[in-house]
């Protein structure tokens, strides 16, 4: 078993929700918190409980920053927290994120695995106000960076990194037992046409009609489900499915036409492992049959 801490920015893309859904079935899961991030980080905790609720669970849960570390010109809202109104849930107020998962991180030494999967804002200020936690971590997964040949459109599109790059720059930089990081890139690899999206996760229990209730709009809108935060949190039980390479990243952090922009070097004394490549059959394996499992 494994114990988990997940940091999200729930309430907009469905792959958040998914994410969590899979974490609530994944029979290896003990999944010990949830932290929100990004704009209205209480709206996004409603919409992390909600979930849970459908899945019968009670997790702890913290509404954490909005604010970033480097300012950004957007402020981010959850636009499938419309839907709140379908699903029982609590009201949250802003609390103290770190404050949270450093608590649970040492009420667990080198036993807790904590998938991150929007802005690291409340994963920087943790290791910043206690540097001792990413040594207590046994793991950290976050779906962040780009590494593609080709240039992204906009800066923007590698969003965990462009949200707030200053903390970005301070989690790669840190030192954790195993640091592994899932980039856009490989994620790309796994999209589907929304209309395949019920076909791989059918809506046959009450926490997949809340996942797909929360995020209809945002699947509406694409026209297509990328599924890249749950292969972060597929990866954290299944490495295997990734082919992995250990190096350092750079983050940029003030210029302007890159920012948030992500290098990689290769270095086998380096402090974090980026995926590679992912075997996407095998992914899709794991993650149809675990949320399927919710329905029964």
């Amino acid at each position: 078993m494994e114990k988990i801490l997940l940091d999200t920015d729930i309430g907009g893309d469905i792959d958040d929700a998914i994410c969590l859904a899979y974490l609530l079935t994944e029979p290896q899961c003990v999944l010990i918190g949830i932290t929100t991030v990004c704009g209205e980080p209480e709206k996004r905790a409603a919409v992390a409980d909600a979930i849970c609720r459908a899945a019968g669970r009670n997790i702890p849960i913290v509404a954490g920053l909005d604010t970033t570390l480097q300012p950004i010109p957007v402020y981010p809202t959850p636009e499938g927290a419309g839907a709140l109104a379908n699903w029982p849930h609590r009201r949250y107020e802003k609390g103290d994120a770190a404050a949270f998962l450093y608590e649970k991180i040492t009420e667990n030494p080198h036993e807790v695995t904590l998938i991150a999967i929007g802005n690291m804002t409340n994963i920087a200020t943790l290791f910043q106000t206690h540097p001792d936690a990413p040594g207590l971590l046994k793991g950290l997964y976050v779906m962040n960076g780009y590494f593609g040949r080709e240039i992204l459109p906009e800066p923007w599109y590698n969003w965990n990194a462009w949200a707030d790059p200053l903390a970005s720059k301070l989690v790669f930089a840190s030192h954790v037992a195993v640091y592994r990081a899932i980039p856009l890139e490989v994620t790309d690899q796994l999209t589907i046409d929304a209309d395949r999206a019920g076909t791989l996760l059918p809506a046959d229990s009450d926490l997949m009609r809340a996942v797909f209730d929360f995020g209809n709009a945002w699947l509406e809108s694409a026209g297509k489900l990328t599924l890249h935060d749950p292969l972060a949190a597929v990866c954290a039980f299944h490495p295997e499915v990734c082919r992995f390479e250990r190096g350092s990243v750079q983050v940029e952090t003030k210029k302007q036409s890159d920012m948030g922009g992500t290098s990689f070097s290769a270095d086998p004394a380096g402090n974090v492992e980026i995926a590679r490549d992912v075997d996407r059959e095998a992914f899709y394996r794991i993650l149809s049959q675990t949320l399927q499992g919710a329905g029964m």
